[in-house]
């Protein structure tokens, strides 16, 4: 290559290099004015004109936070509505999109349709009809008020992904398992699920992250503050008179380290379980 192509090829990796940052730059800023706003008095936060770094930093509010605040509680309720969305989910999703992708049965088509329409509903437009089920059976102030409602709006998603990653295992694998006398059951969980990993690394992800931020849910069926979540705990602490900014910050702040610590862990698996699937061969 010339050197004029050298150059020409340094200066198109700076203009890609320089876009890319600019959009990481636009999509980070909220995130940092909120982590830098837990640094500043209450007074600078609405100062204007708006500091990028705070003048006195301090860690007063997360020791506020810690000592009048419920939130270790809000994080372990947190981990209790969205580990038991991921155990619903799964338990409903992994049967319904293996099912599709190894059987042809009438209706099939139309089953995946109505399941994908599902998701069409934002969940605030059935919250009337899901309060009165809710009540009528008894569910109203438990966890499964929120898990069971969670579990279904996040069940189209994955029964759709998990259904295009179970179409890429080979039968032949499966077929060579019941020869050896294998039942359907240890077929599933023995070839196809570890065979599956990222796609249900990736389902569980998403899952977890769907039922981790739901205000609405946990805002309508529950009452009791000790079932509080993250997002339920920061509404809680909007005052009629007056609300402590600088501390609701903070929880915000303390309620995405453990998603942050979960995106660490499975970064690998999420890309390759949103992608899987999606090249038709």
């Amino acid at each position: 290559m010339t050197m004029a192509g050298h150059n020409r090829t340094g200066l198109r990796r700076v203009r890609v290099y320089g876009v890319l940052i600019a959009l990481l730059g636009v999509m980070m800023f909220p995130f940092y004015a909120m982590f830098s706003s837990t640094f500043k008095p209450e007074s600078e936060i609405f100062s204007a004109p708006a500091t990028l770094v705070p003048s006195d930093p301090s860690v007063g509010a997360y020791l506020d936070v810690w000592t009048q605040t419920d939130v270790v509680l809000w994080v372990a309720n947190s981990f209790v509505i969205s580990l038991g969305t991921v155990v619903l989910t799964l338990l409903l999703a992994i049967p319904a999109a293996y099912s599709c992708a190894r059987n042809d049965f009438v209706g099939k088509r139309t089953f995946l349709l109505a399941v994908l329409v599902v998701q069409m509903f934002a969940p605030v437009v059935l919250i009337v009809g899901l309060f009165d089920v809710i009540t009528q059976l008894g569910l109203f102030n438990t966890y499964l008020a929120v898990i069971i409602p969670a579990a279904a709006f996040t069940l189209p998603f994955n029964i759709w992904m998990l259904y295009g990653y179970f179409k890429t295992v080979p039968v032949e694998l499966e077929e060579s398992a019941r020869i050896d006398g294998a039942s359907q059951f240890q077929i599933l969980t023995k070839i196809v699920l570890p065979l599956t990993k990222p796609a249900l690394v990736a389902s569980i992800t998403y899952t977890f992250l769907y039922a981790w931020n739901r205000l609405l849910f946990v805002l309508t069926f529950l009452t009791d503050s000790g079932k509080y979540n993250i997002p339920r705990g920061v509404f809680s602490m909007v005052g009629a008179l007056q609300t402590d900014w600088r501390m609701m910050l903070t929880v915000s702040v303390i309620g995405i380290i453990p998603l942050l610590v979960l995106f660490a862990f499975l970064e690998q698996y999420i890309v390759a379980g949103m992608t899987a699937g999606a090249v038709k061969e």
